[in-house]
């Protein structure tokens, strides 16, 4: 087994994308430019005291690595970043200077629209992009709050993109999708980096298996990495990424989340007494969730309302929640569980469900509450189209033409940036 430590050199294929960080300081990364294939850009906002508690630990990778939360709960106490959001603080520790995402398949032709999606709900970096966006021959790229980020895809790469790359990261889910449909080999992705892997000086990736982003059966792609590079293949288990006293992670239970599909009582009796009643707020939160994705919107809200209690800030089953509460046309109900995730904007979830609470107090019929809340949504996250058309449909419903005026200004330069105009 592959400790921490001996995950200095050869391709280190961690379980979940973000133990890659303690990985890069194993390695003492220090501003390195990354080229990053992944089907998904795992930067979302983390919040500035977290980014220094993190950048703090500079030099103690199994700190760091106890600091990355277990998948997939965002609860307080249970980690400073996640498998889908470390490369926030990585640039802003100073691990890395930029990040080259490098996008698989059909997406890869559209690097502008795969960037400005993933980014346009990421909390507090939408004005920096609007102000940096730009198109090359071979991408985009933009500036953020933290650093340099920039899109293309498989076809894109050539020198433009490679010269000056000193590390370079994988997904396995850039080659496959979840449901198992190839979109590259390995030696169609070696034959593009060619001479450029010479000057690359770290290797690293992510089996992604246990988030459900890869099949199982797709986790020999690692050798097959491995074996193109000419070099050794370092694969740490989970084990080696948990803190002292964690359990062990609920499998059966993130599973039937990830798979959303409803869950019937008998079966989340057994997940509740073999996995999650022993987690404390977290299982309590993770049963709300599946409650939620079944249709059991009450049972959601007390477990929601339970794992408070108990000290969670509970979010994800907030949100989930939420969604299911508005789908059955609860909207008051909804509403409230949406404020409880934007109590305080930093994960996409956030920013998406003060979206969705704005639609909810139009359905109510609160128009001027709904300018409110679209006016603060689009202060979060004013690289999201929909924001802009949410505040121009909130002022035509409560007659403020000043809110519909502000929204149209807003329209016409996302504009600029969206199609290039």
């Amino acid at each position: 087994m592959t400790s921490l430590e001996e995950a200095g050199d050869g391709l280190t294929v961690v379980p979940e994308h973000g133990h890659v960080l303690p990985v890069w300081d194993v390695r003492e990364f220090r501003e390195e430019r990354l080229l990053f294939f992944d089907r998904h850009l795992d930067l979302k906002h983390v919040p500035e005291d977290d980014c220094a508690a993190l950048s703090r630990l500079r030099g103690r990778p199994r700190d760091l690595a106890a600091e990355c939360r277990r998948l997939p709960f965002r609860e307080p106490g249970h980690g400073r970043y996640g498998l889908d959001d470390f490369l926030y603080p990585a640039l802003a520790g100073g691990w890395l200077a930029s990040v080259c995402w490098v996008v698989p398949g059909a997406a890869g032709r559209d690097p502008a629209a795969s960037l400005l999606g993933a980014l346009s709900l990421v909390p507090h970096v939408g004005r920096r992009v609007v102000e940096t966006f730009s198109r090359e021959p071979w991408g985009v790229r933009a500036e953020l709050p933290v650093g340099t980020v920039s899109c293309t895809g498989l076809p894109g790469l050539g020198p433009e993109v490679l010269d000056g790359i000193t590390a370079a990261d994988f997904d396995l889910d850039f080659f496959v999708d979840s449901d198992g449909t190839v979109d590259h080999t390995v030696g169609e992705v070696m034959a593009k980096l060619g001479g450029a892997r010479t000057k690359i000086r770290s290797w690293s990736g992510s089996m992604s298996v246990s988030s459900g982003f890869v099949p199982p059966e797709f986790t020999s792609l690692a050798g097959e990495l491995a074996d193109e590079l000419g070099i050794a293949l370092r694969a740490p288990t989970a084990d080696t990424f948990i803190r002292d006293g964690d359990s062990a992670s609920p499998e059966r239970s993130l599973l039937a989340a990830a798979l959303g599909a409803p869950v019937a009582p008998a079966e989340l009796a057994r997940l509740w007494d073999g996995e999650l009643a022993g987690m404390g707020p977290e299982g309590v939160s993770l049963r709300a969730v599946l409650d939620a994705q079944s249709g059991r919107i009450d049972e959601a809200v007390d477990g929601v309302h339970l794992a408070r209690s108990l000290g969670a800030h509970a979010t994800w089953p907030a949100y989930r929640a939420g969604i299911a509460a508005m789908r059955a046309g609860r909207h008051g109900t909804a509403l409230e569980l949406f404020d409880l995730c934007t109590e305080r904007i930093s994960d996409t979830l956030d920013a998406h469900a003060s979206l969705l609470g704005a639609i909810c107090a139009l359905r109510l019929g609160n128009g001027p509450d709904g300018v409110r809340r679209a006016r603060r949504t689009l202060e979060v996250i004013p690289l999201h189209r929909e924001a802009a058309d949410l505040l121009a449909l909130a002022g035509r419903r409560s007659g403020d033409a000043a809110a519909e005026r502000e929204a149209q200004r807003h329209a016409g330069s996302l504009a600029e940036v969206w199609n290039g105009s």
